[in-house]
């Protein structure tokens, strides 16, 4: 969602592209839940549910996983065993995306991208810079050279 925004913002977006995402993003809102695990009970999705909205709700928050744990009222290890069932990827994996994906919603908004990976939650510009190359292929500098230039 972030990365269609972005594009089309921007005015960069590939036709086939935007259509692409956009479509991909209608199938997953009204298709079946995004859940991995065959039988998942509702609880454990509403778990899940919970635990995203709070990390959603502080990005820049350096979360323990007590703290999270005690917010949806859960326990530490019962929650990051639920959340890798539910979602298939590890609570933090989760939370690094979620924090990448507003960086970018962001990234046209900033000068100074060590200010932005402040904003996001990240400890330091290069571990910013490293996460965000890995995510999207490229540093957050090259991305925005590349936008620009279109």
């Amino acid at each position: 969602m972030a990365l269609l925004r972005h594009s089309l913002r921007q005015k960069i977006a590939d036709p086939l592209e935007a259509e692409s995402l956009s479509l991909t993003l209608v199938r997953r809102a009204l298709g079946p839940r995004t859940t991995h695990a065959p039988g998942a009970t509702l609880g454990r999705q509403r778990l899940v549910d919970r635990v995203k909205l709070v990390l959603a709700s502080d990005l820049a928050r350096r979360w323990t996983l007590a703290e999270i744990a005690a917010e949806v009222r859960g326990s530490p290890v019962y929650l990051t065993q639920v959340f890798q069932q539910v979602e298939g990827l590890p609570l933090y994996r989760y939370q690094l995306r979620l924090r990448l994906a507003r960086a970018l919603d962001l990234l046209a908004h900033y000068d100074d991208l060590t200010d932005l990976s402040q904003e996001v939650g990240f400890s330091s510009h290069s571990h910013f810079s490293a996460a965000f190359r890995e995510a999207y292929g490229r540093s957050p500098s090259e991305f925005r050279r590349s936008a620009l230039s279109r």
